[in-house]
């Protein structure tokens, strides 16, 4: 018999992961916990066997961006998956919503968590897969094209950022799997 798996909803607005505790700022959201997480997240250490977060990092105060990832790893348990989607430095889409306080992720984003800098972060996040995701259009046509340039990007992301991600016009998204190092 499989134990079900303890999932936390970061920023769950109106449509929570299946099966998760949410949790969200925003009183009109659904979120079970009604809870500013720039404060932290209101949960013990090593509780949650995946934390999910979409499109919610990148409204936060960029001073409490490493302060609330911290807490991510904090409440996941070792080995414990995080799943975290957030606008990508390349599309417009990150720059153009007035509401986002940071313009987007890179790649390279969590390698921050690696470094052995007295001043950094003490957790560690593996990176389990980095996907560039591009906006989907109306047109089939257009969607191959969009899905092929997305599964030419994600042979190698930070190639695809180094060299050619403007020439198709950015991507929309970027979405991290990690797993909690402890």
């Amino acid at each position: 018999m499989q134990k079900h798996k303890k999932i936390l909803d970061i920023g769950c607005g109106k449509k929570k992961y299946p099966n998760a505790i949410g949790i969200d700022i925003n009183k009109k959201s659904v979120a079970d916990i009604i809870f500013n997480i720039e404060k932290g997240i209101p949960f013990p250490a090593n509780q949650f066997d995946l934390v999910y977060s979409n499109h919610t990092l990148e409204h936060l105060d960029p001073k409490k961006l490493v302060f609330v990832l911290e807490e991510i790893w904090r409440v996941t348990k070792a080995d414990g998956q995080i799943i975290i989607i957030v606008p990508h430095f390349s599309g417009i889409g990150g720059a153009t919503n007035p509401t986002h306080l940071r313009t987007g992720f890179t790649s390279q984003t969590f390698q921050y968590f690696k470094s052995e800098d007295e001043y950094q972060s003490r957790t560690d996040f593996k990176t389990q897969k980095i996907s560039l995701k591009k906006g989907r259009a109306r047109n089939k046509l257009i969607n191959l094209i969009l899905i092929l340039i997305d599964a030419f990007a994600n042979f190698n992301p930070l190639f695809c950022e180094l060299t050619w991600v403007y020439l198709v016009g950015g991507f929309q998204e970027i979405k991290f799997e990690l797993k909690a190092v402890k």
